[in-house]
Formats: structure tokens, C-alpha cells, sequence
């Protein structure tokens, strides 16, 4: 879980749960800005429901939080009464579905033509963020949703029962089969057997977390406690529940490890948590009261610990395999009804000259689709798509896919520009390019614009081999490129970790904070002549590397070279 996926489920699990001593407006806006930007890979979630990884370094787990944090936001705008926002990020919390390959059962990179990653092997970190297909079964908003897809309980608790002892050659600290504890998008998984009707075993694997992956020795935390996640993650599960879907104002019970817990709330209340003859053999709950009630549920409402009393757990060696078993005692986690997937260009070039063919697609195949080019809204009575058609004047794609027995996806939009061809520069230049060189730790390109370079210079062409270190640095180069014709040109952008590339100060590829040496595409119209070209980078721990490149009327794609690149003289 990144910080920014953190801080987002902080602000809404706080406002959905009564705090109010901030500036509400201006944290939803905050939020919403976010989601909205083009940047970080939401520029392809936000047009075909996912990241794809021939596009976007660890694109699974990016989508994936994209979707949670579309879910907290959707939660927010309902609660404060924002119905087309809800509505909105309500359906783009369902795109978890473009990554889940039910032919194999895992999330799974895809493609940007929607192929699936190939080879596959869940045990291979390719498109997880510091983890691989086991830890990133991560839906805490739809876990219902994704117990149907993996073909219902007993199927889900059986991948759940492989997880917890699937060993493999990597060996992590904190690690219990596939889930390691120190990786943060795991730590809901052991809670999910609550959701299909065996709690005893989340009391079981709780227990064997609390007991055995903490200790009080100097490296007494299985990992790296990111935002204190870690130390959370200890202290909820301690007192015997854990909210697996922060936004949603329920908490997973596990297996309390005090014999007496007090929580002294905000409002004067107490709240107390009693685990009668817990022991260290005796971890399994046996039965429960709430206030003098028998209790039979397997989570427990923030409203039941806001009023106050006291949770009684009765405990034993031995699981009571019935508690919390019955479906109405079972937790629940969905995102409601089913939505249609949002269509996409199968092809069609978004920057054209004369004209572009444009063909429409959707999944499933059987959907529906209605369009417009005039920037209206489309519903159900606008144009049907049928069939690829041309477009020759600049305009705006607005659609909808419609399939039965489902609500209607969410709208996309794209602009289709026909090329207004770039100017030339009359500058004066020689062979080369000019160079800053930063060191220090970068989030995003934009860091370097608020930094000392500590080197200047004029290098050949876009290489990083004048580095002084090996981590944590960053170039800015700056020079011309000599367009030979008039046309179109297509510019890629490879590089770990993060880049931008600009064409008369124009930003043509972002590729920023992409841990992962990914290419990304970008096309601009120019006229023949001189055109300056920026390009920032930056590198910040493991792989490094940039590479820029071109095609263009007449040429073939390559890199570019040093005889293409020039500088002021």
C-alpha cells in the first residue's frame, strides 16, 4: 500500500466515522483532484479501466489501489451528498475485474492491446509492487466480488489454505507460505477466511502472527514499517479485531491476545474488550458476548465500540468451527451491482493529419456501445456503434458500454486532434547536449525543478554515464532535434525511474516515478527544422537506465543519436 493510497483511506475513514475537525471540502477536493490527474498511469486506468504493463511498471498493484481509493472516495461522496461523484468512482472502483484472469485465478498483468502477460507465474514478482500474484489479491472493498469470481467459498477458502503454505526459493522475513508479513497489501489476508465462513482459521493465523513474527528485539518488526503500518497492524489485532476495509465502518474479528483491553473514547465512553482463559494454547474463540448478548458475528461495528460496553470472548485450544460460520454472521465486503465494462479504441491514432480510422471495442463482446462527437453526454438513445468510422476534423469521443442486467459503465472521453504542425526554431546550434546533474532522493521529476544542480555540462546524447553515484540522482538534458520533413513524429521514453520528455515546451511522454524500465510512446506534429527538446530523469534505488528514441516521416524507429542532437552555441 503506497503512502498516497494510505493517507486517501485515512481522510475518508475518519470523516465516515465522525471526525470532522478538518477542512472536509478541502480534503475531498484534494482527493478528487488526485484521481483525476493523467499522471502516474492514471491517464490509461482512467480510459481502459487498468494500467497495462507493456506501459506502466508494477501495473497490478497500481490498479488495484486505484480502485480501492476510487472505492473511499465513492464512500465520501456519498455520504456528503455528491450522487455523481459517487456514481462515478463507484463504477471505476469495479475496474479490479480488468486484471483478474479467472483462467488463472490471480490478478494478472495485461497488455495495452488487452493480451494477458505472458509467461505467467504467480510466484514471480513482474507486475506487483515488492511482491507477486499471492499478496495482491488485494479488494478490500469487494471481497464477496472476488470470492464469486475465484468461483465461490469453499474454492476461495482452498486458495486461501494454499497461500498460508505455498513455500517457494525467495525467502522473505515474516513470511507464513505466501504471506509476508512485512509487505503491507498483505495484511488483510489472513482476516479473509471470515468473509467464507471460517473464522477459527483467521483466530489461528492471527494468533501465529501476534506471537511469532513481533518480538521485542531490536529487529523485532518483520519488515519495514511503512506509514507504521506494521505496528497498526499489531496493535488493532491485538485487541482482537482489524479494519480490512478502512472507508467501511466495520472490523474484522481475529483472536484477541490480553485478557482485558480498554479503549477510553473520545465521548467519555469505554469500550472493553475481555478474553476470558486466554492463554498461549488458547487462542480460538469459543463464544462471545456483547453487552451480556450472545454475539455469533465474525466483525464487529465501529457504532457497537462508539456506544460503549464490553465484548466478552470466552477462549479455548480447540476451534468452535460454527462461530461466525452462518451467512449472516460472516463478514461482508461488495461493491454493490454489477457494471458494465468501460469500452476502449481497439485502433485509431488520437493525433492524425488527414484522417483516422477509428474502431471501438468492449468486454465482454456482447456489450453495447453508444458514442458521440460532439461533447454531450451519451445514453442509450445516442449513436450505436457498429461499425470503425472515420473522423477528420478534431473532435470528442464521448461513450458508454450498456449490457443486460447491469448498470451502465462509466463514460470515457477522448480527444482526437487532427496535427497543427510545430513551428521550427531559427536557433543557432553545434553539435551536443547540454546536461544538469542532481543528486539527492527524487519522488517525481518535478523535484528536479526545485533542486541545485551540482554539474553542468555538454554531453553526445541522452546517456547517464556521467553519474557520480550509482543511487538516488537525476539529469536534466536540453538541446535541439533536427526534424527532416514535415509530418508526424513518434518519440518513446524508456527508462527506471522516472522521466518526461518535452518538444518546444510542449510535455509529450510522461513517464514519471515508473519503477520499472518500461517504454512509453508520445507523438507530436512538426514542421521541418530545429525543435528543442528537454528531457528529465531521475533514478531512485535499484535499476537505472534512459533510453530516448524516435520515428518519423522517412525513418525507421531508433535511438536517437549523437549526430541528431544539437546545442546553443
Amino acid at each position: 500500500m503506497t503512502c498516497w493510497d494510505t493517507t486517501l483511506c485515512q481522510f475518508v475513514d475518519a470523516y465516515l466515522k465522525g471526525i470532522h475537525n478538518f477542512d472536509v471540502e478541502k480534503a475531498y477536493e484534494a482527493v478528487k483532484y488526485s484521481a483525476e490527474m493523467d499522471r502516474l498511469g492514471l491517464k490509461y486506468y482512467k480510459k481502459i479501466g487498468f494500467l497495462p504493463c507493456d506501459r506502466q511498471g508494477e501495473s497490478v498493484s497500481k490498479t488495484l489501489e486505484y480502485c480501492y481509493d476510487d472505492w473511499c472516495i465513492s464512500q465520501m461522496a456519498k455520504a456528503m451528498d455528491r450522487q455523481f461523484d459517487y456514481e462515478n468512482y463507484h463504477q471505476r472502483a469495479h475496474n479490479w475485474k480488468n486484471v483478474f484472469d479467472p483462467s488463472v485465478g490471480f490478478m494478472r498483468g495485461r497488455k495495452s492491446d488487452r493480451a494477458w502477460l505472458e509467461p505467467f507465474d504467480p510466484l514471480v514478482n513482474s507486475v506487483y509492487s515488492e511482491g507477486n500474484a499471492y499478496q495482491y489479491m488485494y479488494v478490500p472493498h469487494d471481497i464477496n466480488g472476488l470470492i464469486g469470481q475465484m468461483g465461490g467459498n469453499q474454492k476461495f477458502i482452498e486458495w486461501l489454505d494454499l497461500l498460508f503454505s505455498l513455500k517457494s526459493d525467495r525467502s522473505e522475513r515474516g513470511a507464513i507460505g505466501q504471506y509476508w508479513h512485512g509487505n503491507e497489501p498483505s495484511h488483510h489476508l489472513a482476516y479473509l477466511y471470515n468473509y467464507a465462513g471460517e473464522a477459527w482459521k483467521t483466530q489461528k493465523l492471527v494468533d501465529q502472527i501476534l506471537t511469532k513474527l513481533y518480538s521485542t528485539a531490536p529487529d523485532g518488526l518483520a519488515g519495514n514499517d511503512d506509514c507504521g503500518q506494521i505496528s497498526a497492524w499489531y496493535i488493532m489485532s491485538s485487541m482482537g479485531f482489524y479494519p480490512v476495509a478502512p472507508g467501511m465502518p466495520v472490523y474484522a474479528i481475529g483472536s484477541p491476545l490480553f485478557n482485558k483491553v480498554t479503549i477510553h473514547l473520545e465521548n467519555g465512553k469505554k469500550f472493553v474488550i475481555k478474553a476470558n482463559n486466554r492463554t498461549k494454547d488458547n487462542f480460538y474463540i469459543q463464544s462471545a458476548k456483547l453487552n451480556g448478548k450472545a454475539y455469533k458475528k465474525s466483525f464487529l461495528r465501529h457504532e457497537d465500540i462508539m456506544n460503549g460496553g464490553e465484548l466478552v470472548f470466552e477462549m479455548g485450544a480447540k476451534p468452535n468451527k460454527n462461530w461466525g460460520a452462518a451467512m449472516e454472521n460472516r463478514c461482508r465486503s461488495d461493491n454493490g451491482k454489477a457494471i458494465a465494462r468501460i469500452p476502449y479504441i481497439k485502433s485509431g491514432d488520437l493525433l492524425f493529419q488527414e484522417s483516422t480510422l477509428v474502431e471501438l471495442a468492449s468486454d465482454p463482446e456482447n456489450s453495447s456501445i453508444r458514442y458521440t462527437l460532439d461533447g454531450t453526454e451519451p445514453s442509450e438513445k445516442s449513436l450505436l456503434y457498429t461499425q470503425p468510422f472515420k473522423i477528420r476534423e478534431s473532435a470528442t469521443l464521448k461513450m458508454k458500454a450498456f449490457a443486460p442486467d447491469k448498470q451502465p459503465s462509466a463514460g470515457v472521453e477522448y480527444k482526437f486532434e487532427k496535427a497543427k504542425l510545430l513551428e521550427a526554431s531559427q536557433a543557432h546550434v553545434k553539435p551536443g547536449l547540454a546536461y544538469d546533474y542532481f543528486e539527492r532522493f527524487f519522488v517525481t521529476t518535478s523535484d528536479l525543478e526545485i533542486s541545485e544542480p551540482i554539474e553542468k555540462g555538454t554531453t553526445g546524447n541522452f546517456n547517464i554515464s556521467k553519474r557520480k553515484r550509482e543511487n538516488y540522482f537525476g539529469f536534466r538534458f536540453e538541446g535541439y532535434i533536427n526534424a527532416s520533413k514535415d509530418g508526424l513524429y513518434d518519440f518513446y521514453l524508456k527508462s527506471n525511474d522516472g522521466s518526461c520528455l518535452y518538444i518546444d515546451g510542449k510535455e509529450i511522454i510522461e513517464n514519471d516515478a515508473n519503477h520499472a524500465a518500461v517504454e512509453e510512446p508520445g507523438r507530436v506534429g512538426l514542421k521541418a527544422g530545429l525543435h528543442h527538446i528537454l528531457v528529465k530523469y531521475f533514478q531512485c534505488g535499484g535499476n537505472k537506465g534512459l533510453e530516448v528514441s524516435w520515428n518519423g516521416p522517412g525513418f525507421d524507429k531508433h535511438e536517437i543519436k549523437d549526430n541528431e542532437l544539437f546545442t546553443d552555441y
